[in-house]
């Protein structure tokens, strides 16, 4: 099933993405960060479920990590 979710990275723009619930967390951001030359993410960055506030890892499904239509993920530097 499509998913439609935000994706906030470390400077702060927010990009309105469709994927698949299938799909891991660290391809979407991967190909965003090919794709899009203002995107800004790191692989020791912190993924975090705006809906949860639960951190979430690259390697995980949308399915799995419980992530919905209309949720946002912040990608914020770690502390």
């Amino acid at each position: 099933m499509k998913l439609t979710i935000t994706v906030t990275d470390m400077k702060n723009n927010s990009y309105d993405i469709q994927v698949d619930e299938r799909q891991r967390i660290g391809t979407t951001l991967r190909v965003m960060e090919e794709n899009l030359p203002g995107f800004a993410w790191k692989r020791e960055a912190c993924i975090q479920s705006g809906r949860t506030k639960r951190k979430l890892t690259p390697e995980q499904t949308y399915e799995d990590a419980r992530i919905y239509t209309g949720d946002r993920l912040w990608i914020m530097r770690r502390k």
